[in-house]
Parts: structure tokens; sequence; C-alpha cells
């Protein structure tokens, strides 16, 4: 009688386990997934600027705008990433440009120069400033 109660204590302890253990695995499941999702999320996202092109943190003064364009957004990023700008006319954008340059329009080019984005090099192009990379972290862009 004595081994039957110990037996049945011991299956009813084992039958415990294997059901604890059986919720922990179904919880940690979904966890893992999601954990994985958000490393995949943030690997797409991280990407190599050189440090020259980062915003210095430095407060620059409050930005005339609080909206890019895309088209602006999109030149900003090539200035940010070492290209240097260039303004032309559609039909000139598709041709051949020099090495690291990359070409936008006219007035997009004009407009981020305006408003302090983007700065005269030497040259004809123009190439990013601590306040066009400021407006990169910190402005929304409208699509």
């Amino acid at each position: 009688m004595i081994a039957l109660i110990v037996l049945l204590t011991v299956l009813a302890g084992f039958g415990a386990y294997l059901l604890t253990r059986r919720k922990a695995r179904s919880m940690a499941a979904p966890a893992t997934v999601l954990d994985s999702s958000a490393e995949e999320d943030s690997t797409y996202r991280v990407s190599y600027v050189p440090p020259e092109f980062q915003w210095s943190g430095h407060v620059s003064g409050t930005l005339p705008i609080k909206i890019l364009t895309y088209k602006q957004y999109e030149c900003l990023e090539d200035a940010r990433y070492g290209f240097r700008i260039l303004g032309l006319a559609p039909s000139e954008r598709k041709l051949p440009q020099p090495h690291k340059t990359r070409a936008h329009g006219i007035k997009t080019v004009a407009s981020l120069a305006r408003h302090g984005f983007l700065d005269g090099d030497d040259e004809v192009g123009y190439v990013i400033t601590d306040h066009g990379l400021n407006a990169l972290e910190v402005c929304s862009v409208r699509y």
C-alpha cells in the first residue's frame, strides 16, 4: 500500500515536471522568434557611415524645416555617404558622373543649400554640413 502511494506521488511529480517544461518551452519559443526578428530588423537599419559624416551632436540651431521630401532625403543620404552632390537638369542626370559624385535635381539641391544642409565645395559640387546631418537625424520624410 505504501509502495503504491509512493509510486503515485512520483508519477504525479513527474507529470507536473513535464507539464511545466512544456509550458516553459511554448512560452520561450515566441520570445525567441521576436528576438530574432528584432535582430534582423536592426541589422537592416544599421549601416556603415564614416565618422566624418555623422552628426556631431552639437546643437546647430533650429532647423528651418521639419519635413524633408523624399528627394531631399535621398540627396542628403548620398551626401552623408561621402558623395559630392551635383545639381543637374533631368536630361543631364542620366549621363555618367565623375567618381564619387551623385546628380540630383537643381531645385532639390538649391533648396537644401538655401536651408544650410548642403555647402558648396571648391569645385562645382556640394557637401553635407553638420546642419544637414542633424536634419537626417530629426526630420521626418514625406513620401
